[in-house]
């Protein structure tokens, strides 16, 4: 019997997080993306006008997943420390696999406590890593 086409496709459903080396959850949520930052500079060719010129960018990275109380047990939020996140993601038949690996992040901001009723506890995270690269 083949195998449907449908499988070969990323879904979302299998996305895992792991932040300094322990895998913290399965995320429900991640996405990480290379924000390009501009300046505007005036048109010499066009009166008015304005051209927009790229300056550098930024790496931003944001993660929601469902806590199985690993975060309380890394200390993930040391600035003195090089944070890695990976995040991987595998396609509905699980044979095919895209991981992240963002280095040097940071997070803007730490939830001590966060609960809704008759919801799983779900932690979400975003910052900036210092660089990107894709894992094999």
């Amino acid at each position: 019997m083949a195998t449907s086409k449908r499988t070969d496709y990323f879904n979302g459903n299998k996305g895992e997080v792991w932040i300094g080396g322990t895998k913290i959850g399965t995320a429900s949520k991640g996405k990480v993306e290379k924000k390009i930052t501009y300046e505007e500079v005036d048109n010499p060719d066009v009166s008015g006008g304005k051209i927009r010129v790229p300056t550098g960018f930024t790496n931003e990275i944001s993660i929601t997943y469902k806590s199985t109380g690993k975060e309380e047990e890394i200390d993930m939020f040391n600035l003195n420390d090089d944070i890695t996140v990976i995040l991987s993601d595998s396609n509905i038949a699980g044979s095919k696999k895209s991981r992240v690996k963002c280095d040097g992040v940071t997070f803007d901001t730490q939830t001590f406590i966060n609960f809704e009723k008759g919801k799983v506890k779900e932690v979400e995270l975003a910052g900036q890593a210092e660089t990107v690269e894709y894992m094999k």
